[in-house]
């Protein structure tokens, strides 16, 4: 049985690891978040006023801006598109991915896990680095990647084909919505649910959703622990990344995940980082 005791013993490395170097690369987030209120009110600012960890944020911030002042949003501009796989790509996103997964495969390990559920798998970024880490680990746990749109199938049989021995199955669920039979059948619990920005594009509903089919959640939604917004917040907003205040979330995880971990709560303590980056919540 997973406790919150066995969970600090066992996942003292991890944490250690993973806040110091939260702790050193997000130290001024502050002037980021100073600089990101320029940007947004269409000042001039320079590239290098800006903490180069920022600077993918920034590039997004701008093209998010030049689309809105022309007064036409679209997510298939390639320009947009292109940024976004940068994002992807940056070293911090990646490293975030490895500690979601990392993480995942300790709590299984601990809390005996049959089945892995992925939510918003999208482009499969997130599946690619848990497929990863399980052969480099040499475990092989059922893993069920889900999302809304249909290019998670394109994305995922890719994957199926550079990791054939992987227990791997896709299937289109809606987290808004209740979970499909379909997808009940497929589970043998315990279950441990992970997820990168994912809640953000969907709504409260979603937790209730989540609970039929999860017994552990690994949450990376940097959810909103001061109840400060700044200006990247609300310019993230224009394309459905909705900030998830702490204060929202907790009351529908005391219902069906009442045993909770801020995994980076020295973060918050020593730099006052204003979100939750990584939560792991349990029945």
């Amino acid at each position: 049985m997973l406790t919150r005791k066995l969970l600090e013993e066992k996942i003292v490395d991890l944490e250690k690891k993973y806040v110091d170097h939260l702790v050193e690369r997000f130290s001024e987030w502050e002037v980021w978040a100073k600089a990101s209120q320029k940007i947004a009110d269409r000042e001039e600012i320079r590239d290098d006023e800006i903490p180069q960890v920022f600077h993918a944020e920034m590039k997004m911030m701008r093209v998010i801006l030049e689309m809105e002042d022309i007064g036409k949003f679209d997510w298939n501009n390639p320009r947009l598109r292109e940024l976004f796989e940068e994002l992807a790509q940056e070293p911090f996103y990646k490293y975030f991915g490895e500690m979601i997964t990392d993480l995942s495969l300790r709590l299984a390990d601990l809390a005996g896990v049959n089945t892995f559920l992925e939510i918003g798998a999208g482009k499969a970024n997130l599946t690619g680095i848990m497929l990863k880490r399980m052969s480099e680990k040499n475990k092989s746990l059922p893993l069920i990647a889900t999302d809304a749109q249909p290019v998670i199938l394109e994305n995922i049989a890719k994957l199926k084909s550079v990791y054939p021995q992987a227990h791997l199955e896709t299937l289109l669920w809606n987290i808004v919505e209740s979970p499909s039979d379909e997808l009940l059948t497929k589970i043998t619990y315990p279950t441990l649910l992970y997820e990168r920005y994912t809640l953000n594009y969907a709504n409260f509903k979603a937790m209730e959703n989540i609970a039929q089919v999860a017994d552990i959640l690994v949450l990376g939604d940097w959810f909103n622990y001061t109840g400060q917004l700044y200006a990247y917040d609300e310019v993230f907003k224009k394309i459905g990344a909705h900030p998830l205040f702490y204060k929202d979330i907790k009351p529908l995880l005391d219902n069906f995940f009442p045993n909770q971990y801020i995994f980076d709560q020295r973060a918050l303590d020593a730099i006052k980082l204003p979100n939750i980056t990584l939560l792991i919540a349990w029945k």
